[in-house]
Parts: C-alpha cells; sequence; structure tokens
C-alpha cells in the first residue's frame, strides 16, 4: 500500500490536476507522506514544490483506496484527499510539466488518469462541486 496525500481545489466547477514530467497520466497535486510528517504537513511541502504556492488551513476532505497508477500490478493507493486555501496562482514547478482544470467527463477523456481520481470527481460531481 502506497500511502498519500492530495490536493482537491475546484475553481468554476472544474478540478485541478497536475502531470509529472516523463508520466502520462493527470493525478491531483500532492505525493507520499515523508517519515516523520504529518499528513497535513506532507501536504502543504508537496503543494510548494509542485504548484509552487502555500496551502493554508489544510481539512481531510475524503480518502480514498484504489489501484496505484503505474506502480505494477496489484499496488494500492491509499489517498487522504484534503482542501485547503491556496496563496498565490498555482504554476507547474519542480517535477510537474503541466497543470490543467478538469470538469470528470473532460478528466475522462484523457488517454491515461489514475483510477483514484475517477473516484474523487465523482463524488465532487455527486456534491454539485465539479461539472459533469
Amino acid at each position: 500500500m502506497i500511502t498519500v496525500v492530495g490536493l482537491v481545489h475546484v475553481e468554476a466547477g472544474r478540478l485541478l490536476v497536475v502531470r509529472s514530467r516523463n508520466k502520462k497520466a493527470f493525478y491531483l497535486p500532492g505525493g507520499k507522506i515523508e517519515p516523520g510528517e504529518t499528513p497535513g504537513e506532507a501536504l502543504r511541502r508537496e503543494v510548494r514544490e509542485e504548484l509552487g504556492v502555500e496551502a493554508d488551513r489544510p481539512e481531510v476532505l475524503q480518502r480514498y483506496v484504489a489501484p496505484a497508477y503505474g506502480e505494477g500490478e496489484g499496488a494500492m493507493v491509499d489517498m487522504t484527499c484534503f482542501t485547503a486555501t491556496l496563496h498565490g496562482t498555482p504554476q507547474p514547478t519542480g517535477e510537474i510539466a503541466e497543470l490543467t482544470w478538469v470538469t470528470r467527463d473532460e478528466y475522462r477523456a484523457h488517454v491515461e488518469t489514475a483510477p483514484a481520481i475517477h473516484e474523487v470527481l465523482a463524488d465532487l460531481v455527486e456534491a454539485g462541486h465539479v461539472r459533469p
């Protein structure tokens, strides 16, 4: 099981997703929790490294367990999703090659997508936060 954190950030009915260099799939900004870090600290660090902005007041939104994209047969990811107030405009930095904002259907149209994000988007659409 790979334990990670992810940022759920929605604007104008679209979810912010990112793509790492040398990867094809888009996923939530975030990543693995380092030894000694709390999940909230990991989220703040990952958002700073990937988007070049500060994440203030992270709050747990939901936890998802799903197949881990690109990690081999049977690998699973345990992802705690957070919301947070971002200070600044997200820009791709560090290992991030690209960021984009998607509705559920736009995300599904990407050739390769991380499975957990489908679940996140389904819940956000059901709650009325993201457009189908």
